[in-house]
C-alpha cells in the first residue's frame, strides 16, 4: 500500500510537468498572434507605401497629430471660480486664448509622445528619442507661456485664496501637463 501511495504521488508529479507545457504552448501562439498583428500593421503601411498615394499618409501623419488639437480645444472650459480668502495680490492676467494655445500645444506634445511610443515600439530607438524631445519642448513652451500665472495659482492653492474661474481651468490643464511631462521624461525626452 505504502508503494502504491508513492506511486501515485510520484504519477501526480508527473503530470505536472505534462501540463506545464500547455502555459508554453498558449504563450507561443500569443506570441504568433502579436506577431501576425505586427506583420499586418506593418504591411497595411507598406501596402500604401507601394501606392502612388503612399506621400499622403506621412504627410497626413502630422495633421493626424494636429487633429487632436480641436478635441482639445474644447477642453479648456472656464467654468465657475474657487471660493477661498481674498488673495494678498491680484491674479496675473489669463486670457481664454493663452489658455486655448496652452491646450493645443499639448495636444501637440501629447502626438510626438506617441509617435514616439510607437517608434520604440517598432524598434527606432532614435526616433523614439526624437519624437520625445520634441514633445518636451512643447511642453517647456507650454511651461515658459503659462509661468507667471502658474506660480500665482500655486500661491492661491497653498494658501487657499479665491481663484477666478480662468484659473481654476489653468489648475486642470496643469495636471495633464504635468502627467505628460512625467511620461515623456520616463520615455527618454531630454
Amino acid at each position: 500500500m505504502a508503494s502504491r501511495t508513492s506511486s501515485q504521488g510520484r504519477r501526480g508529479g508527473r503530470s505536472q510537468p505534462s501540463s506545464s507545457p500547455l502555459p508554453i504552448v498558449i504563450g507561443i501562439a500569443g506570441a504568433a498572434l502579436i506577431g501576425v498583428l505586427l506583420i499586418a500593421n506593418l504591411g497595411g503601411s507598406g501596402g500604401g507605401a507601394d501606392d502612388g498615394d503612399a506621400a499622403t499618409p506621412p504627410a497626413g501623419s502630422p495633421p493626424a497629430a494636429q487633429q487632436p488639437q480641436a478635441p482639445s480645444a474644447p477642453k479648456i472650459q472656464i467654468g465657475s471660480a474657487k471660493a477661498g480668502k481674498t488673495p494678498a495680490r491680484p491674479a496675473p492676467p489669463l486670457p481664454e486664448a493663452t489658455l486655448q494655445r496652452g491646450a493645443e500645444l499639448l495636444a501637440e506634445a501629447k502626438a510626438l509622445s506617441n509617435e514616439g511610443v510607437k517608434a520604440r515600439a517598432a524598434g527606432d530607438n532614435q526616433r523614439a528619442r526624437e519624437q520625445q524631445s520634441l514633445a518636451k519642448d512643447k511642453i517647456d513652451e507650454i511651461l515658459k507661456m503659462l509661468e507667471a500665472p502658474a506660480l500665482w495659482q500655486e500661491e492661491a492653492d497653498m494658501n487657499d485664496w479665491a481663484q477666478p474661474a480662468e484659473y481654476v481651468a489653468l489648475q486642470r490643464l496643469y495636471g495633464e501637463i504635468s502627467t505628460l511631462r512625467n511620461r515623456v521624461r520616463k520615455s527618454g525626452g531630454t
